[in-house]
């Protein structure tokens, strides 16, 4: 699965880098045990630094930090938040990630357990965690240890059907309100109950949707692409020549056209994302994107923990949920009495028929006025 093409050794490192068969793509593999002091603690991220800027390829730094990035990944024991920022300084420059950690919090135990850390991580770049957002990643039984081993699963689990969402983009799209509409109307005379009814119609909108996005996708790749080959043949004729006022206008236009197409992509990744983020007052798609796979690792269920096994199937997962939340909000059948009343007034016709009679205006005028 994986072939070494070389390695650097280090008194507090290891890193092996090479290729993986079959996707071809270089990763670089990296653990790692850092000191306790806090001057060899950046010392040894400064080294890991430098040797990251000089490698290409993927990179996965896994091993003991021997610091924690939070005051909840400690308990009974010191937090230094100097130690902490650097540490989170270091992860934010070098644009790393780490998946939520499931089945423990903490990762190392010390005092017979009455001091718990969270000490023990794997950073990953984003490239690696744009690739693989559903990976998983557990922490095992401490056993004999006084660390729990952290096991890196990367498995694509098919739950089914994702959720359909519209994005705030469509609804200034040529198109968008016709199609709603008439999806709408062709089940008008649809019968049956009411919630049927409902279901049905969204059902059909979601499916005109579906179809009008993939024409849209299609007509505005079409377009980006031709822009940006007008634009590379006016780039080369400017080399030459100056441009008259008509091509001005094309490369004016042309630019216009690809910075609305960047623009939508990223409102649509920033709503995904739902977080509200500018960096020196610039929409950075970049950082959306790795924030929606965030929620997305943040939100998997890769698998749970039923009578001490770790169940990873879809089915056994989606029935014990369904289970647990059925088991929450069922109501228990109680024998209630029965209401037995006799001898209760009833309205006639006539007051039957008063209660939906239409308002009238001369009901409400001013008896004074009418006089």
């Amino acid at each position: 699965m994986f072939v070494l093409s070389s390695s650097v050794k280090d008194r507090n490192f290891l890193l092996v880098s090479g290729m993986l068969i079959g996707s071809q793509e270089k990763i670089n593999i990296t653990n790692v045990y850092v000191p306790k002091k806090t001057v060899d603690k950046l010392a040894l991220r400064n080294k890991i630094r430098e040797v990251m800027i000089g490698v290409e390829g993927m990179w996965v730094i896994a091993g003991d930090f021997n610091v924690v990035r939070f005051q909840e990944d400690r308990k009974n024991s010191c937090f230094k938040n100097s130690c902490a920022r650097n540490f989170n300084d270091f992860i934010h420059n070098m644009d790393l990630l780490e998946y939520e950690l499931k089945g423990r919090k903490y990762t190392c135990v010390r005092d017979n357990g009455r001091k718990l850390s969270k000490i023990d991580r794997f950073l990953l770049c984003s490239n690696f965690f744009n690739k693989s957002p559903d990976a998983c990643l557990r922490g095992l039984s401490f056993s004999l240890f006084d660390h729990c081993p952290l096991v890196l699963t990367i498995n694509h689990t098919n739950f089914g059907a994702k959720p359909f969402r519209v994005f705030n983009s469509w609804l200034g799209k040529r198109g968008y309100r016709e199609t709603v509409e008439s999806a709408v109307n062709s089940q008008e005379d649809v019968s049956g109950p009411t919630d049927i009814r409902l279901m049905r119609k969204f059902n059909a909108v979601r499916a005109a949707l579906k179809n009008w996005r993939l024409e849209c996708i299609k007509k505005e790749g079409e377009i980006a692409l031709k822009a940006e080959e007008e634009l590379e043949v006016l780039a080369n004729l400017m080399e030459v020549r100056e441009l008259n006022e008509v091509k001005e206008w094309e490369f004016v236009e042309n630019k216009k056209v690809l910075l609305n197409f960047e623009s939508q992509k990223c409102e649509d990744m920033k709503q995904k994302s739902r977080t509200k983020w500018a960096l020196d007052g610039d929409e950075n798609t970049k950082f959306f994107h790795a924030h929606v796979n965030l929620r997305r690792a943040s939100n998997l269920i890769p698998g749970l923990k039923l009578n001490g096994n770790w169940v990873t199937k879809p089915n056994r997962i989606k029935s014990e949920v369904m289970k647990f939340f059925r088991d929450r909000f069922k109501e228990e059948h109680r024998v209630r009495p029965n209401l037995v009343c006799e001898n209760i007034k009833r309205l006639n016709q006539k007051e039957k028929d008063s209660l939906i009679t239409p308002f009238l205006l001369d009901r409400f005028r001013d008896p004074k006025q009418s006089s």
